[in-house]
């Protein structure tokens, strides 16, 4: 009994650290064109946590490496916690609560959509322009968050119900940055713990001694943490419909459940590709297949971006059987955040930074396959 609780409250404590520590570094990557308050005090400290981003980028480099690693360490130590029975749901819980409250006031170190998706609301809300029509270059005379955007010079590529969408946080903002950024942050945040809370519920239904374990699958996975909670996008929002989606489905409310999974596709197209499971059932393992296939077809033809899997990572929660999807999927996490390190350390993806883009992202995808493949080999002969 004594040694759980020091394991809980070695979790407990690893998982507070590691949060503040990205909290804290997510302010190393401010934009040099943003200023985020206009008390002096408050500019020297984003000065200085700038100066270590973008002017001691070695030490940029190895904090974000060392932030990595204790995410994949706790992350393996949460699932091992949970395996051996010792985990109890409140915990599990508390740990994700405690983590979502720091990293919802992180800054959005490693993508600039969420800028994109607020200025979409502000044409709308202050401009009453159309961001179909109208792209944020053309506001450069009049308003500063051109000066930190990127893509400005095209239109929005996001769907009507996504721009409807934002137009709230934005209005909570009451037109001070900080507040607006913080809503939409809270927004996304919001659904991640929602897909959450629907995938332990959908597990409750068709799995349920491993209900826990699939939620600390999908919830402390450190890529859905960075790319959900830190660097927030529109796909968790995605997501969260789609898992709630499943659940109605598995709890024979079809109607809801085709309603979500609309939703879901006018949130973000993607989800149309679950579109067969209609017509031979809902199916956890034909699910992850599908959307591996969305995203294969999807980096066919453009770049890999390091928030895809969480297309997949919510189903791969649902099936926390599956040892070699979770390894399979730990190495497509760590290779995706450590695409991230180049640029961290050069300052661009110029050569070298591409190629080490390239072996950082494939390695560890190809050593997780081998492990995955060798261990499914090593149980049919079982």
């Amino acid at each position: 009994m004594k040694e759980k609780k020091i394991y809980w409250h070695f979790l407990l404590v690893g998982y507070f650290v590691i949060s503040l520590g990205l909290f804290l570094y997510s302010y190393t990557q401010v934009d040099l064109n943003l200023t985020l308050s206009r008390i002096t005090v408050w500019q020297s400290i984003q000065r200085a946590f700038q100066h270590i981003g973008y002017f001691q980028r070695p030490l940029s480099t190895t904090l974000y490496g060392a932030i990595i690693v204790g995410l994949f360490l706790l992350y393996g130590l949460v699932l091992l916690w949970i395996k051996k029975g010792n985990g109890h749901r409140r915990n599990v819980w508390q740990l994700i609560l405690l983590v979502t409250a720091i990293l919802v006031f992180s800054y959005p170190a490693f993508s600039y959509d969420i800028f994109n998706y607020l200025f979409a609301a502000k044409e709308l809300i202050v401009y009453h322009k159309n961001p179909y029509l109208v792209t944020p270059a053309q506001f450069a005379p009049v308003d500063g968050w051109v000066l930190f955007m990127r893509w400005v010079h095209l239109p929005s590529a996001y769907t009507p119900l996504w721009t409807l969408l934002t137009l709230p946080a934005y209005l909570l903002g009451f037109g001070y940055f900080l507040p607006i950024l913080f809503s939409m942050k809270l927004l996304i945040a919001a659904s991640y713990l929602i897909c959450a809370r629907y995938i332990e519920k959908t597990l409750l239904i068709v799995d349920k001694n491993q209900s826990l374990l699939g939620l600390a699958i999908f919830a402390f996975n450190p890529l859905v943490l960075i790319e959900a909670v830190v660097s927030p996008h529109n796909d968790m929002i995605m997501m969260a419909a789609v898992i709630a989606a499943y659940y109605f489905y598995v709890r024979k409310q079809t109607v809801s459940a085709y309603f979500l999974w609309s939703i879901s596709v006018a949130l973000k197209l993607m989800t149309i590709i679950l579109l067969p499971l209609f017509f031979i059932g809902w199916k956890r393992l034909p699910a992850v297949l599908l959307m591996t296939a969305g995203l294969l077809m999807v980096v066919s033809q453009r770049e890999v971006l390091p928030w895809y899997p969480l297309w997949i990572v919510p189903f791969v929660a649902l099936l926390p059987r599956s040892s070699a999807a979770l390894t399979v999927t730990v190495g497509a996490s760590l290779g995706l955040l450590l695409r991230y390190v180049p640029y961290l350390y050069f300052g661009n993806w110029n050569p070298p930074g591409d190629t080490w883009k390239w072996w950082l992202t494939v390695v560890p995808i190809g050593i997780s396959a081998l492990v995955a493949f060798f261990g499914f080999m090593r149980r049919s002969r079982v």
